[in-house]
């Protein structure tokens, strides 16, 4: 279930101590890319949370993350589901270990779905996004989309530049310019 990241505060139980051995409850995902001649390319990562946790990314209750390499190669944007897109892509995620202290066991990076969705795009920043935006300039929306058809707006793509205070190097989605992709929703587990 998605949920929608500035409400999540309202679930989180005041106080609560984590137990950092239970299941992850919470996850939520973000990526580094870099759009290139053909396609686009960088990681993504999958932050767990146990019970209590709240969108303040309070790291009492991180359990762990999943990184992933990512990679994708363009494809045509869609006919509806993403406003004004600029680019689409089919992509590929591979699961990778570099940080032992942090990274999720193996067991549970290879579970509940980490491989999908199989698509995103960029496009116009959804309405329903604009008044939780990381920057007040310069963010485009992030699309992801499924095998059945299904495209979800999911949060916010920015030029990585954004959170150094500088301005990017043009409006839009640039190649070879990282770009920050940043959830609007969360993931209930």
């Amino acid at each position: 279930m998605r949920c929608w990241l500035p409400l999540i505060g309202l679930l989180a139980a005041c106080g609560a101590k984590p137990d950092l051995d239970s299941e992850p409850t919470w996850a939520l995902n973000w990526a580094q890319v870099t759009p290139t001649a053909n396609g686009i390319e960088g990681f993504q990562v999958w932050e767990l949370f146990v019970d209590g946790w709240d969108n303040e990314h309070d790291g009492d209750f991180f359990k762990c993350r999943v990184l992933q390499e990512l990679s994708g190669t363009v494809t045509a944007c869609p006919d509806a589901g993403v406003p004004t897109c600029y680019a689409a892509y089919d992509i590929e995620l591979t699961v990778t270990f570099d940080d032992p202290t942090i990274d999720c066991p193996e067991a549970l990076s290879n579970e509940q779905g980490w491989d999908g969705p199989p698509w995103l795009a960029i496009g116009a920043l959804p309405g329903e996004l604009e008044p939780d935006s990381p920057h007040e300039d310069y963010v485009l929306g992030w699309y992801i989309g499924y095998e059945d058809g299904t495209k979800l707006p999911h949060g916010y793509a920015y030029a990585e530049t954004l959170d150094d205070g500088d301005e990017p190097a043009g409006i839009g989605w640039l190649r070879d310019v990282p770009y920050i992709l940043w959830p609007g929703y969360v993931w209930e587990l």
